[in-house]
């Protein structure tokens, strides 16, 4: 796979999950997505989490991408609103893994537990 070929998927995906319109038809439908101690293995369930966290998200801007091959990293900063209208930026690394034009494989790295004191503030 070219690197040309992984970035044009990636950058579907971002412009996307950019848009909150698309990014779905991007993933595999066997897709592999880690996310510290929780993994699952089908786009159903990673459209799911996904989809809960882009409720929080008011914008969202790719910072860097580095592309090996048919692998990606990228460094996403996400304006987030929580429900009480609070408002923060935080930055996510995603680490994704390109088969064909589709991602077949995500591993999230981002502090949960600041997240979830954001959202309950």
């Amino acid at each position: 796979m070219s690197k040309a070929s992984t970035r044009k998927t990636v950058t579907r995906y971002y412009d996307g999950v950019k848009k909150k319109n698309g990014w779905e038809s991007v993933i595999s439908d066997d897709m592999l997505f880690t996310m510290g101690k929780q993994t699952t293995k089908d786009k159903s369930s990673y459209v799911e989490i996904t989809g809960r966290f882009l409720r929080a998200v008011t914008d969202s801007n790719v910072k860097e991408m580095i592309i090996d091959g048919d692998k990606a990293c990228v460094v996403v900063a996400y304006d987030l609103m929580s429900p009480k209208g609070n408002t923060s930026t935080k930055d996510v690394v995603e680490i994704l893994k390109i088969d064909g034009d589709k991602i077949a494989a995500s591993t999230i790295f981002f502090d949960t537990e600041d997240f979830k004191m954001f959202m309950a503030d």
